[in-house]
């Protein structure tokens, strides 16, 4: 196993997740509450930067899975990332009430689409971290080290928030420039000693995989890439599941508050307690799931936390279900790591980094129906206890749709002994050989 690159892999992942929650948490208020502008303002910043996110994803993947190379685009958008965002954290503290709300509003959205695009590089660099027998346990170990970014990353900013100034208007925008700065100075040991194997391919594989990158991006690559029937599966699935699964994180602190009257120091105690779960929990169940297989342990997870769902949905004893509640911490952060490490057991080897990017793509859709299905839901039953206990539950029906389609999947073996020695000798070209390899999935 590859310790050092692993090391160095986690940390970056630890660092982007720790300023993702700082602007996802004080940006926002920054601009909506502090500088009184439209909620929407902030809305549309995301869904710009997600849907240019989506539009170039599938194009500059294909560029990736050409070349074999991540670390090079990786280095040149984390640091246009942290470019941005840092221009926007000085903007916040010394340009508030200045006029340049919109000019800020849009360098967020733009840094945030770089922020993105960086995930096209890194995630695929599981399959090089790992093999089929540690690669949910390696994908735990990031996936925890994420978990425990998030929590640092609203930790180390309340200081700031309550009274800090380093420089400019005191309050909550002072929390983005020493998070982005952390970003920087975390993420920097990645960009500098990761050091990438040469891509073993002959001049003619290069070649011919070159001039397939540059065929026309989206539908080309999306038939490509469903043409494999499990990946296509799996992709859906997480679409689903993880669909529930975020608009639930999203959700959770008005939720507690609106059934359970939470007061806010409990909530945030709370939430702490069950990121750092997650963060043992991915690496426990990364552990069990390379030794009973991926598929099976995520369907047994998600089992469970369809009952999660279900307590949340019908307990009305918040005592009873603070239990729960962490224990679903347990079982949060394998979700992501199992899943990913799932793709990159699925992706055939020539389209890993385009089938990484249909995952990261699927998570960024989930923000759009998710939180539809929860605001029909609120609206039409109110937002009420009622309200919030009823989306609750339809989000368990999220989660059992995607593990009817997981149930669809074969498991990677079962049906590959097919395509025997001797049945692959009646194959004359790489296209009928490739074609069988998509019909044992």
């Amino acid at each position: 196993m590859h310790t050092k690159k692993l090391f160095l892999w986690s940390l970056y992942d630890f660092a982007n997740s720790l300023v993702m929650m700082a602007f996802l948490f004080y940006f926002s208020q920054w601009l909506v509450v502090d500088q009184g502008k439209p909620a929407w303002w902030y809305n549309v910043a995301l869904i710009l930067s997600s849907g240019f996110f989506i539009l170039t994803a599938p194009i500059i993947s294909k560029k990736i899975d050409a070349t074999k190379s991540k670390i090079g685009g990786l280095r040149f958008w984390t640091l246009i990332s942290f470019a941005g965002y840092l221009v926007v954290s000085l903007l916040v503290v010394l340009a508030s009430n200045r006029g340049l709300e919109i000019f800020t509003t849009v360098l967020y959205a733009l840094s945030t689409y770089a922020y993105l695009i960086c995930f096209l590089y890194f995630t695929p660099m599981l399959n090089d971290l790992s093999s089929k027998e540690n690669r949910s346990w390696v994908s735990g170990i990031g996936q925890s080290a994420n978990s425990i970014g998030q929590v640092v990353g609203v930790l180390i900013t309340i200081p700031f928030v309550n009274g800090l100034t380093l420089f400019g208007d005191a309050g909550r925008a002072q929390a983005l420039f020493p998070a982005t700065i952390l970003f920087g100075l975390l993420a920097l040991p990645m960009l500098i000693f990761y050091k990438e194997t040469a891509s073993e391919q002959s001049d003619q594989e290069q070649e011919n995989t070159t001039q397939k990158s540059l065929r026309p991006g989206f539908i080309s690559l999306f038939k490509e890439v469903f043409g494999y029937k499990s990946l296509a599966l799996i992709l859906l699935a997480y679409f689903l599941y993880s669909d529930a699964m975020l608009t639930f994180s999203s959700n959770f602190p008005l939720y507690l508050e609106t059934v359970h009257g939470v007061s806010d120091t409990t909530k945030s105690i709370l939430t702490a307690c069950i990121l750092i779960l997650a963060a043992v929990g991915a690496i426990i169940f990364g552990k069990i799931a390379d030794k009973k297989g991926n598929l099976k342990t995520l369907k047994f997870i998600l089992f469970i936390w369809c009952f999660i769902f279900l307590s949340a949905g019908l307990i009305t004893n918040f005592k009873v279900l603070v239990p729960i509640f962490l224990f679903a911490g347990i079982l949060f952060g394998p979700v992501w790591g199992i899943s990913r490490a799932l793709v990159g057991e699925l992706a055939p080897p020539h389209l890993v980094a385009s089938s990484f990017s249909f995952y990261v793509v699927a998570e960024r859709f989930a923000t759009f129906v998710g939180p539809a299905i929860w605001s029909v839901v609120l609206i039409t039953m109110g937002e009420s206890a009622r309200g919030y206990q009823t989306a609750m539950l339809c989000m368990m029906v999220l989660v059992i749709i995607g593990l009817f389609v997981l149930g669809r999947i074969k498991p990677k073996g079962t049906n590959i002994s097919k395509i025997s020695t001797e049945s692959l000798g009646i194959y004359t070209n790489k296209k009928d050989i490739v074609s069988a390899y998509k019909d044992s999935f």
